[in-house]
């Protein structure tokens, strides 16, 4: 008897599901129906000799069967797409689905001008581009490349650093109207400083080198978000002192909105790549990752 294989395509439904959490989404995502998404679903199960899913009226939930297919289709799938742009690569070809993600303030500050021409140079891939602020589990939302500003990454996945940066401190001179600005590191704990909550990272507190010694400075303040474009609004409005990247910053120092302060002291904050496959394993990957190097090598932060 001849053996039935399961479809690839079905794998695909299957993890779409689990990750939207129930078919009527899933079906949303992929633009089928909710009849076509369980007929999928049933045909899999069928095929594999297993229920995948615990059904009843309000939710679903993996089986022991369905968490172990949801483990191996994960690799089957990524397995797939990594020999399909291996084989499509012979003839210098990118096609293709490529997911990005980056923060909003890099992301539309830094990111579109640089995908522009990347798309342009391979008009046959996809390219979908998400900004947020929140840090984004890579595997589990399908993304195949992270754009990241900072050292602290996740070391699950494969990094590679595509730019140097740095976060320095800055503040509006009409913050100093009635103060006196610091001189060391350890007089801004006389300042108000603005914070920016970053998911993981401790809260009030800054790491500020010379390049030989590091020294973490405990800061107050009465301003804090989680977002950087905030902070900075906040910092020109004359709020108090940010810890910004030079990115960020740099034009306002030079138009004298902000002003440098403790030039001397900063926190290294590149610029990465993040990906959850090797590079080999990716050509659309690597052709993106290689071409930010090499566009960024050419900009001044």
């Amino acid at each position: 008897m001849k053996n039935k294989w399961p479809q690839i395509e079905d794998f695909n439904v299957f993890l779409t599901v689990v990750r939207t959490g129930n078919f009527s989404a899933a079906a949303v995502e992929l633009g089928l129906s909710n009849a076509y998404v369980t007929k999928r679903i049933n045909i899999l199960e069928d095929v594999l000799g297993v229920k995948l899913f615990h059904r009843n009226t309000r939710d679903i939930k993996l089986t022991s069967a369905g968490e172990e297919a949801k483990s191996q289709a994960d690799e089957l799938l990524r397995n797939t797409k990594n020999a399909i742009e291996q084989i499509q690569h012979v003839r210098n070809d990118v096609i293709g689905n490529l997911h990005i993600s980056s923060s909003f303030g890099f992301g539309k500050n830094h990111l579109a001008t640089p995908l522009s021409l990347f798309s342009r140079e391979n008009p046959k891939l996809k390219i979908k581009l998400t900004l947020t602020d929140t840090k984004l589990d890579l595997i589990k939302e399908g993304i195949d490349l992270e754009i990241m500003v900072g050292e602290a990454f996740n070391d699950r996945y494969y990094a590679k650093k595509i730019a140097d940066n740095r976060r320095i401190l800055c503040a509006a001179p009409m913050y100093f109207n009635d103060r006196k600005r610091p001189e060391t590191p350890e007089e801004l704990t006389d300042h108000s400083c603005l914070f920016l909550q970053e998911k993981g990272q401790p809260f009030g507190l800054w790491q500020l080198s010379n390049g030989k010694n590091t020294q973490t400075i405990r800061v107050s303040g009465d301003l804090s978000s989680n977002s950087g474009e905030i902070i900075m609004q906040w910092a020109l409005a004359g709020h108090g002192i940010a810890f910004r990247s030079q990115w960020d910053s740099r034009q306002y120092i030079e138009n004298k909105q902000l002003i440098h302060l403790l030039p001397d002291y900063y926190e290294q904050a590149s610029v990465w790549a993040i990906y959850p496959t090797k590079l080999d394993d990716s050509v659309k990957t690597r052709r993106c990752v290689d071409f930010l190097e090499a566009y960024f090598r050419n900009i001044t932060f």
